[in-house]
């Protein structure tokens, strides 16, 4: 399995070693950057290198993907709670009140952070300032910023998300501090890709993703209580961690209260005895004062059966919480199931292959080359696109790609829909609007 690693290039190495070490069944494919500017021309043309991507943070995948739809699943390790509690510990170690500028634009990160290590908002103070649009010249704009506040003494060290803003920061003198995911984020976020990978390969089990939200009253605990409540939160965190294991499921936080488990059908399906026992549902209602909900989401991809399992856990909550439901293409049905009780069938759809096959015996185009194209606007929720964007996803040259696109415009299934300017200088692109059922 081939895997792109999307990173500042002063970290790829010993990000690319520790994943070595962890995974040594991976090979490592490195496209290094100095700006997330960079991006976007890195990845042109080259992704059919790599099975996957992996991105280090959610800013950088998200501004690649408006310049370059994804060909082969992208994954980002996202920024946690935890990695940023470790930084506010290293800064408090150093001596630093807790005044901060930052461009991380997730005040609720912040406060789960200070509420977790029992410092109440009356001695911190943040003070955000998002960059919304990326350029070199906003990014110099943010440094300024942020080092401005420094200078006046209203916060007393900064935190970034960007690199270039780092070493913008430490040339002025500033104290800043680089938020970047955590070592166990990491191994997350690459078990959730083998995840996936063996997924694509194998059709014979869906993917599945689990939903959870842990729940407790006020009256539990009140406001005056948070060390308590923290404390009850990581206790909790244990039969989760568990029951993960047991599905071989790779978990992920979602802060305040919520986690996401990426597994297969076949496993849950066997681990909870075709939903008619759901052991994490009762070691919860037994050894901790929260209440669970639980959402099962079925789907062909990651982002299908997370989709299904967020609308699933919504319904368990609206329910009242301590029980799940269950959501997959063609089916939703409340768990446990009762003694007896089976799901309800799933209501079959037309594969996509009966759909494209009149194109390609018109145009002798392969129906899995159309699938590719098909899937390539499903996936991206686009239909115009370059030829060096489609051979991408399609693993093809563009050179062959052109000769599918001149058939496809013959045939109506296509058309021309302008061009696309990839900067100032360089040459416009063609741009093509598919057509495909």
């Amino acid at each position: 399995m081939k895997i792109g690693i999307v990173m500042p290039e002063e970290i790829l190495p010993d990000i690319s070693s520790f994943i070595q070490r962890e995974f040594p069944q991976l090979t490592l494919l490195p496209f290094p950057y100095r700006s997330i500017l960079e991006i976007p021309e890195a990845l042109s043309g080259r992704q059919n290198q790599a099975d996957m991507f992996l991105f280090l943070g959610r800013t950088a995948r998200h501004f690649a993907e408006k310049s370059v739809p994804p060909a082969v699943p992208w994954h980002e390790v996202p920024r946690s709670a935890s990695a940023l509690l470790r930084l506010l510990f290293r800064a408090a170690v150093e001596g630093r009140p807790m005044r901060i500028a930052t461009d991380w634009n997730r005040e609720d990160m912040f406060r789960l952070a200070f509420h977790e290590i029992g410092i109440p908002p009356e001695r911190y103070a943040v003070r955000i300032q998002p960059v919304t649009v990326y350029s070199e010249e906003r990014l110099v704009r943010d440094a300024a910023r942020m080092a401005a506040l420094y200078r006046a003494g209203a916060v007393d060290f900064c935190i970034t998300i960007f690199y270039r803003v780092r070493t913008l920061l430490e040339e002025a003198g500033v104290p800043v501090y680089i938020l970047q995911p955590s070592f166990e984020d990491i191994r997350a976020g690459i078990e959730r890709l083998i995840l996936s990978y063996e997924l694509r390969r194998s059709q014979s089990s869906q993917i599945a993703v689990i939903a959870l939200r842990l729940s407790a009253s006020e009256e539990q605990f009140p406001a005056d209580r948070g060390y308590d409540l923290a404390s009850a939160f990581l206790a909790a965190s244990r039969p989760v961690w568990q029951f993960a294991r047991s599905i071989r499921a790779a978990c992920v936080e979602r802060p305040p209260s919520g986690y996401l488990l990426f597994s297969t059908r076949t496993l849950i399906e066997n681990a909870t005895g075709q939903y008619h026992q759901i052991p994490l549902l009762s070691s919860v209602r037994a050894n901790t004062p929260f209440t669970l909900s639980m959402g099962f989401g079925f789907g062909a991809s990651a982002e299908e059966a997370k989709l299904h399992a967020e609308r699933a856990v919504q319904r368990a909550l609206r329910r009242g919480g301590d029980q799940a439901y269950l959501i997959g293409p063609g089916l939703a049905s409340p768990l446990p199931l009762a003694a007896g009780n089976q799901l309800p069938p799933e209501e079959p759809d037309r594969p996509m292959e009966e759909k494209l096959l009149p194109l390609a015996q018109k145009t002798g185009i392969s129906v899995r080359t159309l699938s590719l194209l098909a899937r390539a606007g499903r996936d991206t929720g686009r239909r115009r696109f370059t030829s060096a964007e489609l051979a991408d996803f399609t693993g093809v040259t563009p050179r062959t790609m052109n000769r599918i696109l001149l058939k496809l415009l013959d045939s109506g299934a296509a058309r021309e829909a302008g061009h696309q300017f990839a900067n100032r200088t360089g040459r416009p692109r063609r741009l093509i609007e598919l057509l495909l059922p």
